[in-house]
C-alpha cells in the first residue's frame, strides 16, 4: 500500500497503525492470542488470506514477531508492538467515552471470546468453571458455553462435555453491556433483561468478571 508520503511522526505511524484490521489484531495479540487461529477467532469478518498479509506486514514492519518450530508459528508483539497496544488501548478509552454500538454491531460470541482472555485462570475458585450463556435474539436463545480452566480459557458453541455450574439468560445488548462494565448483571436482571441461575460463589465470580474490561471505568461522555 503507498504511504502517506510525509514526513511526520503521525503519518509514518498510520501508515503501520490505520490499516483495516490491524488494530484489531494488535489488541488479539495483547490479549495473549499466539497462534493464528486464535487471532482469527477474535476477528470474525477477517478473512485467513488478509490476516495472513497483515501479520506478514506486521512482521516486516517490527510490530510482530514470528516463531516457526516446525509446523507450528507463534506470534508475539515486540517492544515495538507492545507500545502500539498502549495506543490501541489509549484508542479503545476515547472510544469507550464516545462511541456507542449499534445493536446490528453487538456480537455475544465476541464479548464472551474477548471476556474468556481477560480472565485469569489462576483466579478461579476451582479447577473448571463452566457458564452457560443463553443469549436471547428476536425472541430465540443462541447457546454459548463459557470454559475455564488453569489451561486456558474458550468459548464453545456446542456442549463441551461438562458439567455446568451456572446458567446466565440475557439479551445481546444486556450481555454486551455487562461485559464492557456498564451494568452488572444483577441490575440487568431487576430490570427483567437477565436471569442468573448459580450459586453464590459463582455469582461473586460473574460480578467480577463484569469488571475486567480495561473500559470498565471510562465514563460516558455527555454530547
Amino acid at each position: 500500500m503507498p504511504g502517506y508520503g510525509q514526513y511526520c511522526p503521525i503519518a509514518l505511524a498510520a501508515e503501520v497503525f490505520a490499516e483495516r484490521w490491524t488494530p484489531i489484531i494488535v489488541r488479539n495479540l495483547h490479549l495473549g492470542c499466539r497462534h493464528f487461529g486464535e487471532i482469527l477467532d477474535g476477528a470474525p469478518g477477517l478473512s485467513r488470506s488478509l490476516l495472513s498479509r497483515r501479520l506478514h506486514s506486521l512482521e516486516h514492519d517490527g510490530v510482530v514477531t514470528c516463531h516457526r518450530d516446525g509446523r507450528t508459528t507463534t506470534y508475539a508483539l515486540t517492544s515495538m508492538g507492545h507500545e502500539l497496544s498502549d495506543l490501541c488501548l489509549a484508542l479503545g478509552v476515547w472510544g469507550a467515552r464516545w462511541c456507542e454500538a449499534q445493536p446490528a454491531e453487538q456480537d455475544p460470541f465476541l464479548a464472551l471470546w474477548t471476556m474468556a482472555r481477560l480472565i485469569q485462570p489462576d483466579s478461579l475458585p476451582q479447577a473448571r468453571v463452566v457458564v452457560r450463556f443463553d443469549v436471547v435474539r428476536s425472541g430465540m436463545p443462541t447457546r454459548f458455553w463459557l470454559v475455564l480452566t488453569g489451561l486456558g480459557n474458550e468459548v464453545c458453541v456446542e456442549h463441551p462435555g461438562y458439567p455446568e455450574d451456572g446458567v446466565v439468560t440475557a439479551d445481546t445488548s444486556s450481555l454486551v453491556r455487562w461485559y464492557a462494565g456498564q451494568i452488572t448483571l444483577a441490575a440487568a436482571e431487576n430490570a427483567g433483561d437477565a436471569r442468573v441461575s448459580a450459586p453464590p460463589w459463582l455469582e461473586r465470580e460473574l460480578a467480577r468478571w463484569g469488571r475486567l474490561s480495561p473500559f470498565a471505568e471510562v465514563p460516558r461522555a455527555v454530547a
